[in-house]
């Protein structure tokens, strides 16, 4: 059973807005550590799940490079996200795309993104201004990269909820990454490596455009070493 997250860090919007002009949508307790997995977390999800570590490994590294978080930003770190300017377009009634082309296209464009801190702070932020809860289910978070509009398939019960345990430590954006390899009936092909079928269920259907199970099969076999 997933545990819980402590009860003082919560979502609040607008954004908490540090002395360093950091904007957070989430209220970190002073002095919280916002963990690492750790071994025991990557051992604890391979018995549950009765899955190798360097599978684990492997989708985390090459959705994440195997960290959750902005690790350059100083504490309280972010997630790490993409905003994704073509799900906004389809989850917004709003014309965004007339006046804010870079929150809103049609079609999915490698270009809008900006990397790093700046898809919160030129992205996903701005996209909160037009509509807070379609921008959130816009974006992608943490170590598995899970997609917001997919926060009940994470295990969440509303998008708020998902957001907090991304802030709250790579174990929760871990146990995201799982229930939607379990709830999306993935686990049996990525136990089998069959990397092309866990690839079209995880990454969709133009996964083989960015050699997405390529990368996973050399993620694996770099885990296995590591």
């Amino acid at each position: 059973m997933m545990k819980p997250v402590p009860s003082e860090i919560e979502y609040f919007y607008p954004p908490v807005t540090y002395p360093n002009g950091k904007r957070i949508i989430c209220k970190i307790p002073s002095g919280y550590v916002q963990p690492a997995l750790s071994k025991s977390d990557y051992q604890d999800l391979s018995d549950e799940f009765d899955l190798e570590i360097a599978l684990v490994k492997a989708v985390m590294k090459v959705e994440s490079a195997g960290s959750g978080f902005l690790l350059k930003e100083p504490s309280p770190a972010r997630p790490k996200i993409l905003f994704e300017a073509h799900w906004f377009y389809k989850l917004t009634p709003k014309p965004v795309s007339q006046s804010r082309p870079d929150l809103s296209s049609p079609v999915w464009d490698r270009d809008l993104y900006k990397g790093g801190s700046a898809e919160w702070d030129e992205r996903l932020l701005d996209a909160m201004e037009f509509d807070e809860i379609q921008a959130l289910k816009s974006a992608s978070f943490g170590l598995g990269q899970v997609m917001g509009f997919n926060y009940t398939v994470a295990g969440c019960a509303s998008i708020q909820q998902f957001i907090q345990e991304n802030f709250a430590g790579e174990y929760w954006q871990a146990r995201h990454m799982m229930n939607y390899i379990v709830n999306k009936n993935l686990l049996g092909h990525l136990k089998r490596k069959n990397w092309n079928k866990f690839a079209f269920g995880y990454n969709g259907e133009k996964y083989w455009e960015n050699e997405y199970d390529i990368k996973l099969a050399k993620a694996y076999d770099r885990a296995l070493v590591a």
